[in-house]
């Protein structure tokens, strides 16, 4: 990870819209933190795996966490 590359916070990475944004930032060059509460609201494996491809780009680091923890 280029510690000269802009940083970008995204909320919810697990999700539709956070997973896709985060994948057009990474192809555009920014490093990504994403974080996710991997709640129930709907497929958690299915969270899992789109966390898993934004892992595979080494400028995406991810923290999994409820905000109230």
């Amino acid at each position: 990870m280029s510690a000269d590359l802009p940083r970008i916070l995204i909320t919810g990475t697990a999700g539709f819209i956070g997973f896709h944004l985060a994948r057009q930032l990474l192809a555009e060059g920014f490093r990504v933190q994403g974080y996710d509460g991997m709640t129930d609201y709907y497929d958690v494996t299915l969270k899992q795996r789109r966390h898993a491809i934004l892992r595979e780009h080494p400028n995406f680091t991810a923290t999994e966490a409820m905000l109230e923890d």
